[in-house]
């Protein structure tokens, strides 16, 4: 098959509720990450040939891609926009380019800001927090669903229980949560994000793109650089006596990320340059019922074993922090593999970011492959859940990397490694 490359990954910044970004329409917001991707990469728009969209409204994918110059005989395939649908548009999209069906093609996720006309507001959109398997607490009815048996319920449990086979302490994912902001904010004021953040041209008039400018948000706006563990360890767990609460998990924000996916054979045709290559993908239900595992922990393994690699190959990971104690009890599961800590998330996460739903894990991936070009290459792994007690894992290589040799035909799964196995860094 031909390799998939990912070019000019973009997103905006992530917003809140009641930022700046809130008054912004949906289509302008996607029309900000895709009109990125497009100038920067210097591609000829008309070159595209489909869409992937990880989005609440399908519809609404086309008028940004009308804003940015893309023909109207643009094809879109719209996928699922739950959980990790980001992550499933960009390897759909990679797909399309391995198989031949398309050369050239743009895969987006985004979440809108709630309360537009475009997607409008429940009686249960305000912000809350999000339970840890991907199902959003929100507003007055978070407090129901939490006491009330069922999924939301059911999913808090199982990370409670979680905590206690890892023996995952409250004070630990505070201290985890602290560092997560601590790392997005000195991020920020480096200037890390600067090179994958479209800034959002604010309008006076959200459905007149001519009106005045009122602002130009180029930084996402739920970064703190003032928080603890301290002020984190006043608020009540989401259940009683438990470690989740609402400071170490992350809660809902919206926002939009786009690339291209580009067959590597026409790259230099169309003057484009590769960041990064999709080496290979898998996903997994929790590998153990009983929940002694992360949920992420089996599709991590089944991609690891796929392409051949073991943890220690990995210069980076991005896993997704709808909680604290997954990716903590992820990292105890994997043993001492980062012990100098510039390896896991290395610019913050979800906690301190938010879960812009279909833009989550592309965002992840964008931050993944910038951080990897920033180190002059190497390889990196995205896991992202994709339900409750299911994950999505896909690694990357950057495009100065060394390639990964592929998986001889026939090749199965066998099972995840224990932690000790596989090759070690001298």
């Amino acid at each position: 098959m031909r390799r998939a490359a990912i070019v000019m990954p973009m997103r905006t910044p992530v917003g809140l509720p009641e930022g700046a970004l809130a008054a912004v329409a949906p289509h302008r917001l996607l029309a900000t990450a895709l009109t990125a991707v497009i100038g920067r990469s210097g591609i000829d728009p008309h070159r595209i040939e489909h869409l992937v969209t990880a989005v609440p409204t399908p519809h609404t994918a086309r008028a940004a891609a009308e804003i940015a110059g893309l023909l109207p005989a643009v094809g879109e395939f719209p996928v699922d926009s739950g959980p990790g649908s980001g992550m499933r548009a960009l390897i759909t999209a990679a797909m399309m380019v391995q198989t031949g069906q398309a050369d050239v093609v743009v895969a987006i996720g985004a979440e809108y800001p709630w309360g537009t006309a475009e997607s409008p507001r429940s009686d249960n959109a305000d912000l809350g927090a999000q339970c840890p398997s991907g199902l959003r607490l929100a507003g007055a009815g978070a407090a129901a669903a939490v006491r009330s048996p069922g999924p939301v319920r059911a999913a808090l449990e199982r990370i409670e229980d979680l905590a206690v086979r890892h023996e995952i302490t409250r004070a630990e994912a505070d201290e985890f949560a602290a560092v997560s902001h601590r790392r997005a904010a000195r991020a920020r004021r480096q200037g890390v994000f600067g090179a994958e953040v479209a800034p959002v041209v604010v309008c006076a008039d959200p459905d007149d793109m001519n009106s005045g400018v009122v602002q130009l948000v180029d930084r996402d706006e739920g970064l703190r650089d003032d928080v603890s563990p301290r002020a984190f360890a006043t608020l009540v767990p989401l259940l009683p006596g438990g470690v989740i609460t609402a400071a170490n998990s992350s809660s809902r924000t919206f926002a939009a990320s786009a690339c291209l996916v580009v067959a590597e054979e026409r790259l230099a045709d169309l003057g484009l340059e590769s960041m990064g290559y999709l080496v290979g993908w898998a996903t997994a239900d929790a590998a153990e019922p009983d929940g002694a595992q992360p949920t992420s922990t089996a599709a991590a393994a089944k991609v690891l074993a796929r392409t051949e690699l073991d943890i220690h190959d990995l210069d980076l990971v991005e896993v997704d922090e709808t909680d604290a104690v997954e990716v903590l009890a992820l990292h105890r599961w994997w043993g001492d593999w980062d012990p100098e800590g510039d390896r896991l998330n290395v610019h913050g996460g979800a906690i301190a970011l938010g879960d812009p739903g279909g833009a989550a894990a592309l965002r992840m991936v964008t931050t993944l492959l910038h951080e990897l070009t920033r180190r002059e290459g190497g390889r990196g792994l995205a896991v992202t859940s994709s339900g409750p007690s299911q994950s999505l894992a896909a690694v990357f290589e950057s495009a100065n990397g060394r390639p990964v040799a592929p998986t001889p035909r026939g090749a199965r799964f066998h099972g995840a490694r224990t932690r000790r196995s596989g090759r070690h860094r001298a």
